[in-house]
């Protein structure tokens, strides 16, 4: 039903949890695509914690290389970009997700759970699954289906290291009006400042390299990838 791609790296009970609480509350079996560093001191910890078949270990490398090559691993139609730090809390999560893409022949959709951080309008949640337009909205962990990565070549923008990959896929979809926000599928996620995320913070100057980068491609190559989802859209709507 729904593939799983997890960079992570010396949070090896982080990761256990993010299986647990996914499995404990799908409805269907889930995919896990976890990509892990050969030179990480914590990687028997994993290899005790994972089955085998969740993971790959290779070299230390970008986070947005990580997930696509998870993404060009998975066996199914649903892919979704995920932090290790992820606690699914929602019962049924998959089929609530799978049930969006349904709406639409062509499947192309970004669809965004709620992290938490996220409120409607006053003290009340937002309850209904909202197509959002304009103003960004929280989304590090999304779902897109495979029509989508096929379209464009990658689940990850290849462009970054690690930041503004929600954000340049986010602005994509909203140019479509396909970025549906499902505030009823919960995956709490805390941002952590960690060792692990240290590094990701200062290695390389990373922050500093993708938004430089991000300054450059955003107006030159996101709209050839919204140019690109717009024809299949088309195509679907007229077959």
């Amino acid at each position: 039903m729904i593939s799983f791609c997890v960079p992570s790296r010396g949070r090896p009970e982080l990761a256990k949890r993010l299986v647990d609480t996914a499995n404990n509350t799908a409805k269907y079996q889930t995919e896990f695509l976890f990509y892990l560093n050969d030179d990480d001191p914590k990687l028997d910890e994993y290899r005790d914690l994972l089955d085998e078949k969740h993971y790959t270990i290779g070299p230390n490398q970008s986070t947005c290389f990580s997930w696509n090559q998870m993404a060009s691993k998975s066996n199914n139609d649903i892919i979704m970009l995920m932090g290790d730090d992820v606690q699914v809390q929602t019962e049924d999560w998959d089929e609530k997700i799978k049930i969006q893409f349904d709406r639409y022949e062509d499947k192309i959709l970004m669809v965004v759970p709620s992290d938490g951080r996220r409120k409607g309008n006053g003290n009340n949640e937002e309850t209904e699954p909202t197509l959002w337009p304009d103003e960004s909205l929280p989304a590090a962990h999304f779902a897109v289906h495979r029509n989508w990565i096929d379209r464009v070549g990658y689940l990850a923008p290849p462009f970054f290291w690690h930041f503004y990959v929600d954000t340049y896929t986010q602005k994509v979809a909203r140019k479509l009006n396909r970025c549906l926000f499902l505030p009823t599928v919960v995956f709490k996620a805390k941002k952590l400042f960690d060792s692990t995320a240290t590094n990701v913070r200062s290695h390389l100057n990373i922050i500093k390299r993708d938004d430089f980068v991000w300054t450059k491609v955003r107006d030159r190559h996101l709209m050839s990838d919204v140019n690109l989802l717009q024809n299949f859209i088309a195509g679907k709507s007229t077959s």
